[in-house]
């Protein structure tokens, strides 16, 4: 499969999301917001138009590619079928961070993924309020504009800092994590050095929220495993996910982090 160029994928992105998400943001009506399986999973019309423009328009990009977007497989769930296929993948979450969008705050993204016979081959995080956009295909480094980016360097765990989910918190009291509502935007900070760290212990592991982050974050050098030590893989998983700057690093956050509680 030859994946269509980078710089292309980046620009239908940036186009669809200046025109399906960023008119929306704060200027949602009530009847542009709805609710999924609980008050805290909401959907919003920039979610679902987002996706519908961006399934047409990188379906055409590349031809007899498929695409699994979270609101198409919220709606049928055989759509994550498409991930055990030998055809490409677009893998789409149209704004991630729904619950900030929903509420004016700009820690949102727009993640694509490609995935290829269960890997992700390149990888697409944008924000579309502050126009940032990280890109990357394995094996050729992951970017922002003409900058190659790296993950930080550790060498205090202790004083490490991190974005994680709702879920997570560590046993060593100097770790103090945030939680930004919004997956993609922890990535960014991590794939650009901007933390050290990302957690999520959920009942599932999506590959919207995950497969180009860590893809991009494996680019920029970083180490991302479920704690029970197998290696990530774009599909549903239920297990808890970290990424850290090294495998020591890793080690050490996985041993502090706390046990569940719900």
């Amino acid at each position: 499969m030859k994946a269509p160029d980078l710089q292309k994928v980046a620009d239908v992105i940036a186009t669809v999301s200046d025109q399906e998400v960023l008119p929306r943001f704060n200027h949602l009506s009530v009847s542009d917001i709805g609710i999924k399986d609980s008050s805290d999973d909401l959907v919003t019309t920039a979610d679902v138009e987002t996706e519908k423009r961006l399934t047409r328009e990188l379906t055409a990009l590349l031809p007899d590619s498929l695409v699994v977007g979270e609101e198409a497989a919220f709606k049928d769930p055989s759509v994550l079928d498409y991930l055990d296929s030998d055809q490409p993948v677009w893998v789409i979450d149209p704004v991630d961070g729904t619950m900030n969008f929903a509420y004016g705050r700009s820690e949102i993204g727009v993640v694509v993924a490609l995935v290829y016979k269960g890997e992700t081959v390149a990888g697409w995080l944008y924000n579309p309020v502050h126009k940032r956009m990280i890109m990357g295909e394995k094996g050729g480094g992951a970017w922002f504009g003409d900058r190659r980016l790296k993950v930080a360097s550790v060498t205090d765990f202790s004083k490490m800092t991190g974005a994680v989910g709702r879920r997570v918190a560590f046993k060593d009291p100097r770790l103090k994590p945030v939680w930004w509502g919004s997956a993609s935007f922890g990535y960014m900070l991590i794939v650009s050095g901007g933390a050290h760290y990302s957690a999520y212990r959920t009942k599932i592991i999506k590959p919207w929220d995950h497969a180009a982050g860590v893809m991009l974050h494996a680019e920029a050098g970083g180490y991302t495993s479920y704690v029970d030590g197998k290696s990530y893989t774009p599909l549903m998983g239920a297990n808890h996910l970290i990424s850290a700057p090294d495998k020591d690093a890793w080690e050490y956050l996985r041993d502090n982090l706390c046990a569940k509680t719900d």
